[in-house]
């Protein structure tokens, strides 16, 4: 059975609309495509609002996560509709792997990382730019972004970039 649905996850400090190039394209090739609209104040918010899309999507589906986005898909990805996950210049994690374990082992030379906990000027809540891309008229029903602000608990699990590693 062939996947059609892929699911886009943005980094920390973006919103969504980062992937309306990509989003175009997919749809254009007849994906039926959703792109989360992390709150990203916390890794558990972030995680609750791709599962929500996942549980509302018709079949399995790709998580793809950028930066920030990879460590989401990693914990995310236990949802029985994930078949798979892709990471663009993501977090990674490794079994057992934390997102501050990451950090701490980066190569003296890479640029420090920003994630929604480690930004001491990250607002309290999403702003009001934070919307998700509006899709193209003719975009074909189940292509929606979705827009979810609610966190949940956080589940239990691990996260890791490989923005600097490029893993």
């Amino acid at each position: 059975m062939a996947i059609r649905n892929i699911v886009l996850v943005h980094g920390a400090f973006v919103d969504g609309s980062g992937w309306q190039d990509v989003y175009d394209r997919l749809a254009a090739d007849g994906y039926r495509v959703a792109v989360v609209q992390n709150p990203t104040l916390s890794l558990a918010g972030d995680v609750a609002a791709t599962r929500q899309v996942l549980g509302g999507l018709d079949g399995p589906a790709v998580l793809v996560g950028h930066s920030y986005g990879g460590a989401v898909i990693t914990e995310a990805g236990n949802h029985p509709d994930v078949a798979a996950l892709a990471y663009i210049a993501a977090y990674a994690p490794d079994e057992g792997e934390s997102l501050s374990t990451l950090i701490a082992e980066a190569p003296a030379d890479a640029p420090p990382p920003t994630t929604p906990s480690t930004c001491p000027s990250r607002p309290s809540s999403p702003s009001s730019s934070s919307k998700p891309p509006t899709p193209p008229a003719d975009a074909p029903a189940g292509n929606q972004p979705t827009d979810v602000s609610e966190a949940g608990p956080r589940p239990s699990g691990r996260s890791r970039h490989a923005g600097c590693r490029c893993r």
